[in-house]
């Protein structure tokens, strides 16, 4: 469909509309609201229509206030809506091309103000948002939805941007998205969202025009903006979701949208005049032109190209919405939890038909045909969890590219693997981790640029995340090239805190490993950044939590790096089973270094009391899985038997069981409560292929358990 077809299909819609308003009825305000808008950005840009796109964007502001006033139309309203309906129609068809003046308008809006001052001075009281849960519901919720994927690209948009100003196709992705959010809140009345929206939509249309430069001042204003919207929300989800009780929502605007309104009219001043006014009236940041945050487009894939840029990507994305569907994330559960009972029963019913082939060879062949449907099922269901990390990745551009500007320091933020799949549950859990580590390496590892000067180091410092496949696992770095860890002070401060005697010789990795102790923290001063020993050690719970592993390398002047080992998926996990008594236990393998026969003279007595297994000169403690869960064994008080050495962090313990059975990948069922509250060693259990339940040891839990009982875990 060419211009002109969409010109007249808009205004043949707004004579209908027109014609169908009557004075004392709301009836049609919000569908006259969208289509002179419409109108207005059909017409920018092209200068056959500038006469248009003028008569159209002053009577959207118009038509703005009457839609905020909650009034139904006025006679007056209705002849002003008939006489506009008439210039647009002159102005659209093929003789408006000649660009004639439009006739003034009947309504004039109030001339722009110029200041901040005028504007608030301008600006009616804050506007209440009520919302309509009784009819509006369903429709809130979809509006949350897709408004949260709109401001996630308006975020990387405006991060491009901040670094590629003339990038258009970007800059039309971010209007785009504050057109279709100021759209959506119109429809459902949401009418300080809407404002707001608008208001940034303005400001970002005239740099689609080219008559504003995208520079800090401005992307300041659009990221606050995008902040503002973020709350107003959250405020709707608590309430639409129960979390908050209904009540009126009132989140200041009038500032935000009086500076961004005084952005828009400044257009017209000279350039030295703008960046004055932007250093007198400074945010409530440091100025963001000191961080230099690379988008993450640019980073350079693992295979060495390039990848592709973030335009392609954001529309790619867009059109693949096309072939999606939405669904709960509570009926996908529950159809993955059946699949899961499937697999089960196939297994089981699988054994009962072998011992039939002999009889009935014709049961093994489909017996085999449905094991493999089976296994692809689980295989397409568990895909269906999966989701890209880039989400993630994408905030923590946003949180270095505000805490470097907080400290003055320039910053290149490169990121790599943005594609890489991972399980909605551990996707939503990295993001916490990831933020300690991103501010620690902001704060503590990446010096000031007269340091890195000093150091010989180029002023502006890489900070770069990666993620990608390696052995069954999802792998996530996080580096530096900042002055690295202080062994030294480390490992002054560990003999000071007692985590180690004096004297000893840990080894580089043992002294890194300190840092996750609980309130440990070698910073000289603390600031509201980090320096108060909060932060590593929860990172570390909570990767050990996901079932994964933390590992830390460091070269003094450098940099760091920290590598997170982090399963695939938490539905199904890669384990050992072991055989304790005529009990199955499962432990992860991921959590697994060893495993070895006991020999006579491996076991020996610490005061009488606990034991430790010498494995390879290193004396380890032991644990007795029969003694633990009080189940019978032939091993009991003997010195026979098998040990599997598992770590957690930077500690590691032997497990004496009686038999390794074999290597399975279980599907996990959570625990009641009361097994919980009664075992803490125990993470989940399974049905294995025998039918028999098998539990899953919680490796973190036995590793730091100090008392080798059940009854007293």
């Amino acid at each position: 469909m060419d211009n002109q077809d969409r010109l007249s299909k808009l205004t043949g819609s707004l004579n209908f509309e027109t014609n169908s308003a009557q004075a004392g009825s709301t009836q049609g305000q919000f569908p006259l609201l969208d289509l002179l808008g419409n109108l207005r950005d059909e017409a920018a840009g092209k200068p056959d229509l500038a006469a248009l796109h003028t008569l159209c964007a002053t009577a959207w502001e118009r038509m703005v206030g009457i839609v905020e006033s909650g009034q139904p139309f006025l006679a007056g309203d209705i002849a002003w809506l008939k006489e506009l309906t008439a210039q647009i129609q002159a102005l659209a068809g093929p003789a408006g091309s000649s660009g004639a003046a439009p006739a003034p308008d009947p309504f004039p809006l109030p001339s722009p103000v110029t200041t901040v001052a005028e504007a608030v001075a301008e600006t009616d009281e804050e506007l209440p948002l009520n919302l309509n849960l009784a009819d509006d519901a369903d429709l809130l919720r979809e509006f949350i939805t897709e408004s949260r994927e709109h401001l996630d690209n308006i975020e990387h948009g405006v991060l491009v941007l901040e670094n590629q100003p003339a990038d258009t196709e970007t800059l039309n992705t971010v209007f785009r998205a504050f057109h279709t959010f100021k759209g959506g809140a119109g429809f459902l009345n949401l009418i300080p969202i809407n404002r707001l929206a608008h208001v940034l939509e303005s400001l970002l249309d005239l740099a689609r025009q080219g008559k504003l430069t995208i520079d800090a001042p401005v992307i300041e204003l659009i990221l606050r903006g995008r902040d503002v919207l973020k709350q107003f929300l959250d405020a709707i989800e608590a309430q639409v979701s129960g979390v908050r009780p209904v009540t009126t929502i009132l989140i200041p605007t009038a500032v935000l949208k009086a500076e961004v309104q005084e952005a828009i009219n400044n257009v017209g001043l000279s350039q030295p005049v703008v960046a004055e006014k932007a250093t007198v009236e400074p945010v409530a940041t440091a100025p963001v032109e000191t961080a230099v945050i690379a988008p993450p487009q640019n980073a350079v894939a693992e295979n060495g190209s390039a990848a592709p840029a973030a335009p392609s990507a954001v529309a790619g994305a867009r059109d693949g919405q096309s072939t999606m569907v939405k669904v709960d994330t509570t009926k996908l559960d529950g159809l993955l939890d059946l699949v899961g009972e499937m697999v089960i029963a196939q297994s089981l019913v699988g054994q009962d038909i072998g011992q039939m082939t002999g009889l009935h060879p014709e049961f093994g062949r489909n017996m085999a045909q449905l094991a493999r449907i089976t296994k692809e099922l689980q295989r397409v269901s568990m895909a269906m969890r999966m989701v890209p990390i880039r989400g993630v990745f994408q905030k923590m551009a946003r949180v270095t590219r505000d805490l470097s500007a907080k400290q003055q320091k320039k910053i290149q933020f490169i990121t790599s693997g943005e594609d890489t799949e991972l399980d909605r549950g551990v996707v939503e859990e990295l993001n916490d981790p990831l933020l300690h580590m991103i501010r620690n390496s902001v704060d503590h590892g990446i010096e000031a640029p007269e340091k890195r000067g000093a150091a010989g180091k180029p002023p502006v410092g890489t900070l770069q995340l990666r993620a990608y496949h390696q052995g069954g696992n999802i792998i996530v770095e996080i580096s530096d090239d900042g002055a690295g860890l202080n062994r030294e002070r480390i490992l002054k401060k560990a003999v000071e805190r007692g985590l180690i005697p004096a004297g000893a010789m840990p080894t580089d990795e043992e002294v890194y490993n300190f840092i996750f102790a609980a309130g440990f923290s070698t910073a000289e001063k603390i600031t509201d950044v980090s320096g108060r020993g909060v932060g590593l050690d929860v990172v570390r719970r909570n990767i050990e939590r996901l079932r994964g592993h933390i590992s830390i390398s460091s070269e003094p002047g450098k940099g760091t790096r920290f590598t997170l080992a982090l399963p695939l998926t938490l539905a199904i996990i890669d384990g050992l089973i072991v055989k304790v008594g005529e009990e199955r236990f499962i432990i992860p393998t991921l959590s697994v270094r060893e495993s070895l026969r006991l020999q006579s003279g491996m076991i020996s007595r610490v005061q009488n009391r606990a034991e430790i297994v010498n494995v390879r000169g290193r004396h380890v403690p032991l644990l007795r899985l029969h003694e633990l869960f009080s189940v019978p064994s032939k091993l009991a008080g003997g010195n026979e038997g098998i040990v599997v050495v598992v770590q957690s962090g930077t500690s590691s313990r032997c497990l004496l069981v009686d038999a390794l059975l074999h290597k399975q990948e279980v599907v996990i069922k959570n625990l009641n409560d009361m097994m919980v509250h009664k075992n803490h060693s125990l993470a989940g259990a399974t049905i294995l292929g025998d039918g028999r339940v098998g539990l899953i040891l919680d490796v973190n839990a036995l590793v730091h358990l100090e008392h080798q009982s059940a009854e007293n875990n």
